[in-house]
């Protein structure tokens, strides 16, 4: 996992009822809150919410503050949740597209450089919701899709977080959060952005730009196309060749999903960081 070195502060999020192991502010006070320790520019804040709405008011306010005080984030979220969302304090539900729609306004406010750290089971649900093509989520996620003991998963996370910014090194840090964990135990995953949308846009490729659902596709434009006036009056073979041609070059789609996936039009540095090939992306792999 390669992480960058621009990131500066790492943000907890809890959402837990009463009663319950408080992970997020544990976690904040044992090894984040003095995180200047490590580099002066570093620094940590955390934050309790009880609800969906707060919590994504709580998003909000952070995509606002990231250019105005130049943060580049890991967003460390506390709380419950399974393959459909989160679960929060007072029992409602954020699902996960939701939460995915509001990382992607931090996502671009930083330029394409937030990590967001899913301290929740099922948190590696959000990977999921993440190959929708419609802007990059995060630089990278790491999460687990099965139940971990809450006392397991602090401990993890301090281990990961001391690795980290002592070794400034990704992968170090990922086999400290998965220290000693057997192969048919949950294991942690890092998945970034790039293999987001190459996951995605091939799903797509398979999918859309060929065979079967090709020729699906071309009958609903066809469809569509004929609701415009002008184009009826020259028949439905005219409405055919036209939409035909428009699919004729999925490579034309391939460059226009990359574009807005990556905010490159606004953001045109990014693509040094992501370069990528049509024919390269669409290959299944091992086959």
């Amino acid at each position: 996992m390669k992480v960058t070195g621009l990131l500066n502060k790492v943000i907890v999020i809890e959402s837990l009822t009463e009663g319950e192991l408080k992970t997020g502010s544990r976690l904040f006070e044992d090894r984040l809150m003095h995180l200047d320790s490590y580099d002066e520019n570093l620094s940590a804040e955390f934050f309790s919410v009880e609800d969906a709405d707060s919590f994504i008011n709580c998003l909000r306010t952070i995509s606002q503050r990231i250019p105005k005080e130049n943060i580049v984030p890991i967003i460390h979220i506390e709380c419950h949740g399974d393959e459909d969302g989160l679960m929060l304090a007072d029992g409602s539900h954020l699902p996960w597209n939701r939460f995915r729609n509001e990382l992607i306004k931090i996502n671009f406010a930083s330029r394409l450089n937030a990590l967001i750290v899913v301290g929740a089971c099922g948190g590696a649900n959000l990977i999921g919701s993440a190959t929708q093509m419609d802007g990059a989520p995060f630089f990278g996620v790491i999460g687990v899709k099965e139940e971990v003991k809450a006392g397991d998963l602090e401990n993890r996370f301090r281990d990961f977080y001391s690795a980290l910014f002592e070794a400034k090194d990704g992968d170090v840090a990922m086999d400290a959060l998965n220290k000693g964990i057997g192969d048919n135990e949950p294991r942690f995953g890092f998945i970034g952005a790039r293999a987001l949308f190459e996951a995605g846009f091939r799903s797509y490729y398979w999918k859309f730009c060929r065979g079967k659902g090709k020729r699906e596709r071309i009958e609903f434009l066809v469809s569509r196309f004929l609701q415009n006036p002008e184009i009826k009056s020259r028949g439905i073979k005219y409405a055919r060749s036209k939409v035909k041609e428009q699919l004729s070059k999925p490579e034309d789609d391939f460059e226009f999903f990359r574009k807005r996936f990556f905010f490159t039009d606004q953001l045109p540095e990014v693509l040094e960081r992501f370069p990528m090939e049509f024919e390269d992306v669409i290959r299944v792999p091992d086959a």
